[in-house]
């Protein structure tokens, strides 16, 4: 199995890169520390996954992701999620991830992931089959109900972006932005940026720092 790794931090890198070497059906084709490297390699190698930093310079992990899939849409990409609430997980994988391994989980576990993503399963599979039920069902927190892009637009109020910064980081038009941030005060059902904050601390989401 052919395994691009894209990991920004070297320690981490260097210790996926030992994990992987250790087990003789797991072939590392290639590694960097930047997504938009990562892109450019996956559409030269041949590779049957992709091993993906959600915190990778330059692009947040819904942008890396989504530019994976454009370069190749079936090419599996397992994200390593920092962040534990398993909403997160579960938007990443409506938006494309074949997968989400916990940042702290453990070595076999993470060679577990690969061979499940690998394989066409997801990963965790108990969140795969939930996922629909979810959608179609009666979201358990407001926030549930923002579509991938406006998740996105949410991260950045909650990291303190301003709206030029997240204009230019997406290649959308300033009012583009400002619609969908509109969009996720009317949803989330509060009046102001304040407001919202105190909505992301209150679920524990407010953390999302790339």
């Amino acid at each position: 199995m052919q395994i691009l790794i894209v990991e920004h931090f070297p320690v981490v890198r260097a210790g996926i890169r030992q994990w992987l070497s250790a087990t003789p059906d797991l072939v590392i084709a290639g590694e960097t520390a930047s997504a938009r490297e990562g892109v450019s390699m996956a559409a030269s190698l041949q590779l049957d996954i992709v091993l993906l930093d959600i915190a990778t310079p330059h692009k947040n992990g819904y942008e890396a992701l989504l530019a994976f899939k454009e370069t190749r849409q079936t090419l599996p990409v397992l994200i390593i999620n920092g962040h534990p609430e398993q909403f997160h997980a579960l938007q990443l994988m409506n938006s494309g991830a074949s997968g989400c391994f916990p940042a702290n989980g453990e070595s076999d576990e993470l060679i577990r992931a690969i061979r499940a993503v690998g394989s066409g399963k997801h990963y965790p599979e108990e969140i795969a089959p939930r996922r629909q039920v979810e959608l179609d069902g009666e979201p358990r927190a407001l926030h549930e109900k923002l579509s991938p892009r406006e998740y996105e637009i949410f991260h950045s109020i909650c990291r303190g972006e301003r709206l030029t910064e997240t204009a230019d980081r997406l290649s959308l038009s300033l009012s583009t932005v400002n619609r969908y941030r509109k969009q996720v005060l009317v949803k989330i059902g509060v009046e102001d940026i304040p407001g919202l904050i105190r909505y992301a601390v209150h679920q524990g989401i407010d953390g999302f720092q790339y």
